[in-house]
């Protein structure tokens, strides 16, 4: 019996010195093997079951993030208008619109029609042209301070007692020198009398030509067309139609209500000549005819968008 109770003592405390021994040598305690875990003893598998951890509560401030729209699908333009067909006088009876670049002043473009082409106050720029031919060759720089008064009155104000007095003297047969002039330029059709010169029938189509023989150096002489282009702005009261486009020198002529009004000029690079036969109101002039001055602020108008889209064109 002393024998059985001994063997358990001596256990214990070799169980305490080991594990005193143990402490000295600075090593942790061995962990007490507890309870088994469910699902865990001799017949389980030897991996640990590894404990879910919670998924925490979402915070109370944070708000859902909102599903994106669809980008909405880019509408496609609809198609451009097509823009207004530019002005044209095909088929007019009461007025005409001519026209011709420049730089090929053998296109001419007439459109509309009219009776009566006179050249009404548009032929003093053919007195004073056959004046610069006939009296001081050619040359302006010869015109005295008097003559040169006389010119700016007849281009400038449309004077027609300055455009008799320089008519008066031409050399010869007025007529003959004033056809001169236009023959040179390449007019084979127009023939001008030796007296009221502004009855004659004068052309857009010519006055077209005129312009450009102009624009070109070609009447007379460079000098006299450069000249005469710069006499060809008339004053603020005769400022309508053409003037009122930004045309670089032109000429008007005009008499009664019930008679035509017309213009040649250069514009936009174009030698132009437009008319219209007693179209709308009539306003008297500072020399006491009347003029189709409304008619003529419209043809000029269109006549500008038009050559703006026959440069589109080129």
């Amino acid at each position: 019996m002393l024998t059985g109770l001994r063997r358990p003592v001596r256990g214990a405390a070799g169980l305490a010195l080991a594990v005193a021994l143990l402490s000295a040598c600075g090593s942790p305690p061995a962990p007490v093997a507890g309870p088994p875990e469910p699902g865990v003893g001799p017949g389980a598998p030897a991996t640990r079951a590894t404990r879910s951890t919670p998924t925490p509560a979402p915070s109370p401030t944070a708000r859902a993030t909102p599903t994106a729209r669809p980008t909405p699908t880019a509408r496609t333009a609809p198609p451009a208008r097509p823009s207004a067909a530019p002005p044209s006088w095909v088929g007019d009876r009461r007025d005409v619109v001519a026209f011709a670049p420049l730089d090929d002043p053998t296109d001419v473009t007439v459109e509309g029609r009219v009776t009566d082409a006179e050249a009404w106050s548009t032929s003093k720029v053919l007195v004073v042209a056959a004046f610069l031919d006939t009296v001081v060759d050619g040359d302006p720089d010869r015109l005295t301070a008097a003559q040169r008064r006389l010119v700016e009155r007849a281009l400038t104000r449309s004077d027609g007692v300055a455009a008799a007095a320089l008519r008066a003297q031409l050399p010869g047969r007025p007529g003959r020198a004033m056809t001169a002039v236009l023959r040179a330029a390449g007019d084979r059709t127009t023939t001008a009398p030796d007296r009221y010169e502004g009855l004659m029938s004068w052309s857009a189509r010519e006055q077209v030509r005129f312009m450009a023989a102009l624009a070109a150096g070609e009447v007379v002489s460079p000098a006299a067309s450069a000249y005469l282009l710069a006499q060809m702005r008339p004053v603020a009261a005769q400022a309508w139609g053409l003037g009122t486009v930004g045309a670089s020198a032109y000429k008007g002529g005009w008499l009664r209500a019930d008679r035509v009004t017309r213009q040649m000029g250069l514009l936009d690079g174009y030698a132009v000549a437009v008319l219209t036969d007693a179209v709308g109101p009539a306003v008297v002039q500072s020399d006491g005819d009347a003029a189709h001055v409304r008619q003529l602020d419209r043809l000029a108008a269109g006549l500008r968008e038009r050559l703006a889209a026959e440069r589109a064109e080129r």
